[in-house]
């Protein structure tokens, strides 16, 4: 058998940085004078202290192949040590929908029911909403030394305990409902809002309603109510010229309708079954029918359903997506649809610089009447007791607009989101203009199954 020192210069091993592989370089030699066998690299194996995963049938092929071919074989693979298998970090097993999605149900024939749409979620007290499931443990790995790799462990979590909500007295694992009401994941925890139900209309016999929990409404909000709900809403019916302010979801299982003076405004989604001539504000809007000369202003995205009109006539603004059935209407009217920037940082946008110029014009008045007392005083020698209380009053009020003026924030400029799109899936008719960021383009004549997206700042087509 030959020494390793006679065939080192036959042969390179190498190991990976991470210690777990070894691969094999192997140059061409006359088998008649010098000989490379399996014993002379496993030898050389052992020597460097390599002693797992070795592969005797890899080393044994790649020899073979040099010594059949009178070629150069590179980096063969000729140990393998054993990945550790991580740990899985714990996680939290929800025991109601926390999906918050609010839509009709759809049955499997495709039939849309409208009454059985809901996105309130009844609880009873103790009852069990959210069980903590442990991390899983790892299973360590051996490099090709044999020495032991460490798996990462996996992140223990906690039970995301909210209003009316506490960790079950029997099982430290569980979360259970401190009362009877409605439950619901928002911002990181499970909370359990107390629930106002309506038995009818909401009219002057029953008036406003301002709720920190749910409100369920199973008649019609008549013209010149308001809801202020901290919870979510739900009307069973529609909606007429009135405010509902949710910071959860609202659902109008009717339609939303009036002169154009309600508005529905909500932190959360918003699905209505149809709106007419009304303003709709959300994260999420969701027409199941057709928006009509609406104002709608969605953080994320727009979707209508209605089959022969969808949207048609005022203005909708997404940040995403509007998607739709089909955008405008046979008799042209004019409608204008708006994608890729955040209505909610624009509109702060505006106010900032509204509220910017009426300080500066506030500022500049100071100045001038302080600028009239100083001649007054540069005339009179010193001023009196009432122009110098006066002088002092402005003084302080320039101090403060001048300090309201560095408290407010910078021209940020308003992102635009370069993937955002109209997706239309049957007809835009003359009529719609279409924005994307700074882009815009007028329909004239009707397409057909079009995506309008942005590319080079220019709004382009696809089918």
């Amino acid at each position: 058998m030959l020494s390793i020192d006679d065939t080192a210069n036959l042969f390179l091993i190498k190991v990976s940085d991470d210690k777990m592989m070894v691969h094999l370089t192997v140059k061409p030699f006359d088998p008649e004078n010098v000989d490379i066998t399996v014993d002379n690299v496993l030898e050389t194996l052992k020597a460097k202290g390599i002693s797992f995963g070795i592969k005797e049938d890899a080393i044994k092929a790649a020899l073979d192949k040099v010594r059949q071919e009178n070629i150069s074989v590179k980096n063969a693979l000729i140990a393998e040590g054993e990945q550790p298998v991580h740990g899985k970090d714990g996680n939290i097993e929800f025991l109601f929908d926390a999906s918050s999605k609010i839509g009709p149900l759809v049955g499997s024939d495709g039939r849309v029911d409208y009454h059985n749409t809901s996105i309130i979620e009844s609880v009873k007290i103790k009852q069990p909403l959210a069980r903590l499931i442990d991390p899983a443990p790892g299973k360590p790995g051996r490099n090709v030394y044999g020495g032991i790799v460490v798996p990462i462990q996996g992140k223990p979590c906690v039970l995301p305990v909210g209003e009316n909500a506490k960790i079950s007295d029997n099982d430290p694992k569980l979360l259970v409902s401190c009362i009877d009401g409605n439950v619901r994941y928002i911002g990181g925890v499970v909370s359990v809002k107390s629930c106002y139900m309506v038995d009818k209309d909401v009219d002057f016999g029953v008036g406003n309603i301002v709720s920190k929990g749910t409100v369920i409404v199973k008649g019609s909000v008549k013209s010149g109510f308001k809801l202020d709900v901290e919870g979510d809403v739900e009307v069973w019916d529609t909606v007429e010229d009135s405010i509902i302010k949710s910071k959860g979801n609202i659902l109008v299982k009717g339609g939303f309708i009036g002169s154009g003076t309600g508005k529905i405004e909500a932190e959360g989604d918003v699905a209505v079954r149809f709106a007419r001539n009304q303003t709709i504000v959300a994260n999420n809007v969701k027409i199941l029918r057709e928006a009509i000369d609406c104002t709608i202003y969605a953080k994320n995205t727009v979707k209508a359903e209605g089959d022969r009109l969808s949207i048609a006539g005022g203005l909708v603004v997404a940040g995403t997506l509007i998607e739709v059935e089909s955008l405008g209407s046979k008799k042209e009217i004019y409608t204008d649809v708006e994608v890729g920037v955040d209505y909610a940082a624009q509109q702060k946008q505006m106010n900032t610089r509204k509220e910017t110029s009426d300080l500066r014009a506030a500022l500049k008045k100071v100045d001038k009447e302080l600028a009239l007392l100083h001649e007054i005083k540069k005339s009179k020698g010193e001023l009196t007791a009432k122009h110098a209380d006066t002088f002092q009053q402005l003084l302080s009020r320039k101090e403060e607009i001048e300090k309201r003026l560095r408290d407010l924030p910078s021209g940020e400029t308003v992102p635009v989101y370069k993937d955002a799109k109209v997706v239309v899936y049957k007809v835009v008719y003359p009529g719609v203009e279409i924005k994307i960021g700074e882009a815009t383009m007028s329909i004239l004549e009707e397409c057909h199954n079009t995506t309008f997206y942005l590319f080079e700042n220019e709004i382009k087509q696809s089918p």
